[in-house]
């Protein structure tokens, strides 16, 4: 009974000292995606943001950004059998200036009606370790059309100041705000106004679901 005693009581303080180094295996810090252990990820609002950009008249590049993002990443053992769904409060549109109550009435994202954009992946192409064209629905002021982000795999690591595990990512696309009932001030023949283009440069970050 004794033997059996010590030997389980050394079996288990092996397992604990084991632990933490099973636990940095399956937190890798790497630049490759296909590092990153499969899961379900939630995005980390605190770091994450869209920038927007439009031309204004000519004069001037004029940016602004969406904030507060909320959305999930379901990595697949394969990184191309992922998804990817983002949620975008449009109340929560950024300019720093008196533009920002203009943008959320009807002239543009209408977010009393729609306050809510939303990003869904339908298919994800990776390119590499680290670069993957993401093609989904975008669903804005009710309107729903396909959006194709080229995205780069930054870096997978344990952040020092929560210490959990982070994922993080950049991407661009070019959407035309036409498809989307959006057509205040739109340039014509006789007027530059502003851009049908709108540029969006994304910045996320996820982490593991159980760490949330």
């Amino acid at each position: 009974m004794q033997k059996t005693t010590v030997l389980s009581a050394a079996v288990l303080a092996g397992m604990l000292s084991a632990a933490p180094v099973m636990a940095d295996q399956q937190r890798p810090e790497t630049d490759d995606i296909n590092d990153v252990p499969a899961g379900n990820y939630m995005i980390d609002p605190l770091h994450s943001k869209i920038t927007w950009g439009v031309d204004h008249y000519g004069f001037t590049r004029y940016e602004g950004q969406f904030v507060d993002l909320s959305g999930s990443l379901r990595l697949g053992e394969d990184a191309a059998d992922s998804n990817l769904n983002i949620e975008i409060p449009l109340d929560k549109v950024l300019t720093g200036s008196g533009l920002t109550e203009h943008l959320q009435g009807e002239d543009f994202f209408n977010s009393e009606e729609y306050g809510t954009a939303t990003f869904t992946s339908t298919s994800i192409e990776i390119d590499g370790d680290d670069e993957a064209t993401i093609t989904g629905d975008l669903a804005l002021n009710g309107q729903t059309h396909p959006v194709e982000i080229d995205a780069e795999f930054n870096r997978g690591a344990v952040y020092p100041f929560d210490e959990k595990y982070h994922i993080g990512f950049s991407g661009e696309t070019t959407i035309k705000r036409s498809d989307y009932a959006i057509d205040y001030l739109m340039p014509t023949d006789d007027e530059q106004g502003i851009s049908d283009e709108v540029t969006l440069r994304i910045e996320a970050e996820f982490v593991p679901e159980q760490d949330q």
